[in-house]
C-alpha cells in the first residue's frame, strides 16, 4: 500500500508487536537463502526485513514511507543469523535506534541511530550493472608471498617441450606413473599444453580431449587429493589490450579447466608463460599465490581480473542500409531479438536469417512477417553454418546490389554435465557450432570488407560455469579466437554474454537450483531489451571481448566470506573483522571448520548430530530451490528428492564451505541420505573431547577481540579488571584452592549475590 514491493526472499518479516512506540519483530529469512547465510556477517535480505518494522511505527505519518538514510554506531556481534528478533525505538525526529538478537536472545547486531528520508514519489529502476565488463590481467601482489621451493613437491608429466629452465623438477610419464602412495605424491603436478601442429579446429579438439582425460583421471583416483594440477600454456590468453592470442586451441583448456576449478575448488590452476627464462624462475612465487589463474610475461606475474567497462557514450558504428546482414541462428530466440533489433532500431533493411532448421523452426514465419512489416527485405535459410562447403553456398546467394556487410553469429547448442561426465563426443558436439562456425565464417568472409563479425559468447568461458565444461571450452574460443583476429586488423568482436531473462532453447532447462546458484555469484538476469541495448553499447566498445552483462556487486561485497578472485579488482569485499560467535536460529553455522568445532563443542552431545543434521537438511533445501527444509526427510534418499550430478558437486561445495572442510567428490553417492551425510560429518569433524579448556579459551579469544571497547568505557574497564583479578587469584590456587573460594564465597553471600552470580557468571 506504501509503495514498496518485495520478493520472496525479502518478505522475512514473520510477526510484529507494538509497545507504546516501539516495534518488536521476529524476522527470518526465505528456505532457500538459509543455506547463504553463513556466508554474510549479516545476510542483506533479513537485514533489510528488519527494517520494513520502520513502516510499522506510529511516529511514521500515514502513508508517508521512509528510506534508510545514515547510519551510526554500527557494531555487528555475531555473524551468520538467519532468524532474528528485532527492537525498533524512535530516538527523534525520523531516527531510530535498532537492536537485533538471536533466537535465545544473545546480541546479533546494534544500531544507535538510523536517520531516515521520506520516500521520492518516483523511485528509479534497481541498480544493476548495466556496466559492461572485460577481462584484465592486473600485476600481482606478491610482497608477503614466499616462494614454493620445487624439490620433492613439484612433478612434470610427460617431456619437459617448454624447458622449465632453472626448476628442478621430477619428471613422470603420465598420471599413472605417479606414486601410489598418496603420502608420496608432490604437492604439485605440472602438466606442460604443447602447441597442436594441426589445423584449428583439430587442434582444439585434440587439445579439449588430452585436458579432458587428465581431468577425469584426477578427480578419480583418491591419492590425487591433496594435491594441485597445474596446466601451463603458452600463448593462449592475452595479457594486454590488442594483443594477439597466438594459440586459441589451448584457450578452449583454459575454458574447461575453468569449468572443473568451479566445481571443483582448489583442485586446478592455470598459469600461461611466455619464452622467456625468468617467467619459468617466476614460476614458484607465482604458485605460491592463492590464485587459480595466472600469466606470467618476461617475469612478472599477472592475474585475472574482471573490471568494469563504462557505457560509452559515442553511439556503435551504423549498420549499412543497402548492405545485408547475415544473422545465425536467427530462429532461436536470442537471434530473433538481434534480428528485430538491427530491423526496428538499427536501421537494416536486407537480413539473411540463417538456422539449422531454416524456415521450419518453429516461429520463423511469424518472425519473418515481423521484420517485413517493419520494413525489411528477409530471406530465411536451412544451413548449418559449421559446414563449410553450405556456408559457402549460402554466403553465394547474397546479392550484389546488397553485398554482405555485416555477420552476427549467435548460433550454439548444450549438452551440460560436470566435467568427469563428459566424453570427447560431447565435447565435439558443443565446440562445432561455436569452433568450426567462426572459422568458416572468418575465412569465407575475410576478403569481403566486413564492417563487423560478432560472435556470440558467454561468461560460461569467463567464469567457468559449473556442469558447463564443454560450452566454457567452446566460448573461450570464440573470446581467443576475436582477439587473435582483431590483433591481424579484422573487425571481429566477441561478446561474452551473461544471462538473458527470457527463456530460449539453450537457457530453458535451468531449474530453480541453476538460478539460485547463479544469483549466489552474483549473476543478475537482464531483458531482452536491455540486452538489445547492451549489443549496441558492446559494439560501441573498441576492443576484441565485451562481456554484456549485469553483476550484483553490492550484494557480494557484503559477503564476509571469500571473493572469487576473477572479481577482486572489482568487488570490495566485507572489512575483516574480529572473529565472532555465530547466532543461534535454524540453519546458523559456522563458517570454518574450527568455528563449526568450537559451536559442537558448546553443544551437549545429544544435540550436536541434530545440529548436523540441520546444517545438511537445510543446505539441501538451499541447493535445490525448496521453499521449506520440512520437504528433506532426513532418511529419505537425496537422489529421490532431484539431485543430478551439478547439484551434487553444489551440495559438496556448499557443505564444504560451512565446514571449511575439503568434502569427498563421491559424498552423496557415499551417504545417500541427509542423516548419512550428517553422521560423517560429525565422525570427521566433531572435536575429539569436549573439555572445559577446550569451551574456555574460544571465550577468551572472543573477550581478547572486544578489549578495545571495554576499555573505552571506564566503568565497564574496572568491573572487567576486578573481575580478571579474582578469577586470576583462583586459578594461582589450583584447583582445591578455586573450589574452597567458591565454597566459601557461596557460604557468605545473600540469596540474591547468589542468583545475581548464576545470571552474571553462569548465563542462567
Amino acid at each position: 500500500a506504501g509503495g514498496f514491493g518485495y520478493g520472496p526472499a525479502f518478505q522475512g518479516l514473520r510477526a510484529a508487536w507494538l509497545r507504546g512506540d516501539e516495534v518488536f519483530a521476529e524476522v527470518r529469512l526465505a528456505q532457500e537463502q538459509q543455506s547463504a547465510a553463513t556466508g554474510y556477517g549479516l545476510h542483506p535480505a533479513l537485514l533489510d526485513a528488519a527494517l520494513h518494522t520502520i513502516a510499522l511505527g506510529p511516529m511514521l505519518q500515514e502513508g508517508e514511507g521512509r528510506l534508510p538514510f545514515s547510519w551510526t554506531g554500527v557494531t555487528l556481534h555475531a555473524s551468520g543469523a538467519g532468524e532474528v528478533r528485532v527492537r525498533l525505538t524512535p530516538s527523534g525526529t525520523d531516527t531510530v535506534a535498532l537492536t537485533v538478537a538471536d533466537t535465545i536472545g544473545r546480541p546479533v547486531a546494534t544500531v544507535e541511530s538510523l536517520v531516515l528520508r521520506k520516500r521520492p514519489e518516483r523511485l528509479g529502476e534497481a541498480a544493476g550493472g548495466d556496466t559492461l565488463y572485460r577481462l584484465d590481467w592486473t600485476p600481482a601482489d606478491t610482497s608477503a608471498t614466499a616462494p614454493e621451493h620445487p624439490a620433492g613437491h613439484w612433478t612434470l608429466l610427460g617431456d619437459d617441450d617448454f624447458k622449465l629452465v632453472g626448476l628442478d623438477v621430477r619428471t613422470y610419464q603420465n598420471l599413472a606413473a605417479l606414486p601410489a602412495d598418496p603420502a608420496a605424491m608432490p604437492a604439485t603436478v605440472l602438466v606442460p599444453c604443447a602447441p597442436e601442429p594441426r589445423g584449428v579446429a583439430d587442434a582444439v579438439r585434440t587439445a579439449t580431449h588430452r585436458a579432458l582425460t587428465l581431468l577425469g583421471a584426477w578427480l578419480t583416483e583418491e591419492r590425487f587429493a591433496d594435491s594441485r594440477l597445474v596446466f601451463i600454456t603458452r600463448g593462449a590468453v592475452a595479457t594486454t589490450p590488442g594483443a594477439d592470442v597466438p594459440d586459441p586451441a589451448h584457450a578452449a583448456v583454459w575454458g574447461l579447466v575453468r569449468s572443473a576449478q568451479s566445481e571443483n575448488p582448489d583442485r586446478f590452476v592455470l598459469v600461461d608463460l611466455d619464452e622467456h627464462e625468468e617467467s619459468a624462475l617466476a614460476l614458484p612465487t607465482a604458485l605460491a599465490l592463492d590464485e587459480p589463474q595466472l600469466a606470467v610475461r618476461r617475469g612478472d606475474i599477472t592475474v585475472a581480473r574482471l573490471a568494469a567497462t563504462p557505457l560509452p557514450a559515442s553511439a556503435a558504428p551504423a549498420w549499412d542500409p543497402e548492405g545485408t546482414v547475415l544473422v545465425t541462428g536467427a530462429t532461436g530466440t536470442i537471434g530473433g531479438v538481434i534480428a528485430r533489433h538491427l530491423v526496428a532500431e538499427g536501421g537494416v533493411r536486407h537480413l539473411l536469417l540463417a538456422g539449422r532448421r531454416g524456415p521450419d523452426a518453429e516461429g520463423a514465419a511469424e518472425l519473418r512477417l515481423e521484420l517485413e512489416e517493419l520494413g525489411a527485405e528477409v530471406t530465411l535459410a536451412a544451413c548449418d553454418v559449421a559446414d563449410r562447403e553450405a556456408l559457402a553456398a549460402l554466403l553465394a546467394t547474397v546479392p550484389a546490389a546488397h553485398p554482405l556487410t555485416a555477420v552476427v553469429h549467435t548460433a550454439g547448442v548444450l549438452d551440460d554435465g560436470v566435467v568427469s561426465s563428459l566424453t570427447p563426443e560431447r565435447i565435439d558436439r558443443v565446440l562445432r557450432p561455436k569452433v568450426d562456425a567462426a572459422l568458416a565464417l572468418d575465412e569465407l568472409t575475410r576478403d569481403l570488407d566486413l564492417s563487423a563479425l560478432v560472435l556470440f559468447s558467454s561468461i560460461a568461458g569467463t567464469f567457468g560455469g559449473m556442469g558447463q565444461g564443454n560450452y566454457a571450452a567452446a566460448n573461450a574460443f570464440l573470446d581467443a579466437f576475436a582477439q587473435h583476429c582483431r590483433a591481424q586488423g579484422r573487425p571481429v568482436q566477441s561478446h561474452a554474454w551473461g544471462l538473458w531473462a527470457q527463456r530460449s532453447e539453450m537457457t530453458g532447462k535451468l531449474a530453480g537450483a541453476d538460478l539460485n546458484r547463479l544469483a549466489r555469484g552474483g549473476i543478475i538476469p537482464f531483458s531482452s531489451e536491455d540486452g538489445a541495448r547492451l549489443f549496441d553499447a558492446a559494439r560501441a566498445v573498441d576492443a576484441a571481448v565485451v562481456l554484456p552483462m549485469r553483476l550484483d556487486t553490492a550484494g557480494l561485497g557484503a559477503r564476509s566470506g571469500e571473493i572469487p578472485p576473477l572479481l577482486r579488482g572489482l568487488v570490495r569485499a566485507a572489512p575483516a573483522k574480529p572473529a565472532r560467535r555465530t547466532a543461534a536460529g535454524a540453519g546458523a553455522a559456522p563458517a570454518r571448520l574450527e568455528g563449526l568445532k568450537q559451536h559442537l563443542s558448546s553443544l551437549p552431545e545429544a544435540e550436536r548430530g541434530r545440529f548436523l543434521l540441520d546444517l545438511v537438511r537445510t543446505t539441501v533445501a538451499g541447493v535445490l530451490g525448496f521453499d521449506s527444509v520440512a520437504a528433506v526427510e532426513a532418511e529419505r534418499g537425496l537422489l529421490d528428492l532431484g539431485f543430478d550430478s551439478l547439484t551434487a558437486v553444489e551440495l559438496r561445495n556448499q557443505l564444504g564451505k560451512a565446514t571449511g572442510r575439503r568434502l569427498p567428490v563421491t559424498l552423496l553417492f557415499d551417504y545417500p541420505t541427509s542423516i548419512a551425510i550428517a553422521a560423517y560429518l560429525e565422525a570427521e569433524i566433531a572435536p575429539e573431547a569436549f573439555t572445559a579448556a577446550a569451551m574456555t579459551f574460544p571465550e577468551l579469544d572472543a573477550l581478547e577481540s572486544n578489549l578495545a571497547e571495554v576499555a573505552a568505557d571506564d566503568e565497564a574497564r574496572t568491573t572487567l579488571a576486578s573481575r580478571l583479578q579474582g578469577l586470576l587469584e583462583r586459578l594461582d590456587q589450583g584447583p582445591e584452592g578455586a573450589e574452597d573460594a567458591v565454597v566459601g564465597r557461596i557460604d557468605a553471600a545473600s540469596d540474591d549475590e547468589i542468583f545475581n552470580f548464576i545470571e552474571n557468571e553462569l548465563g542462567l
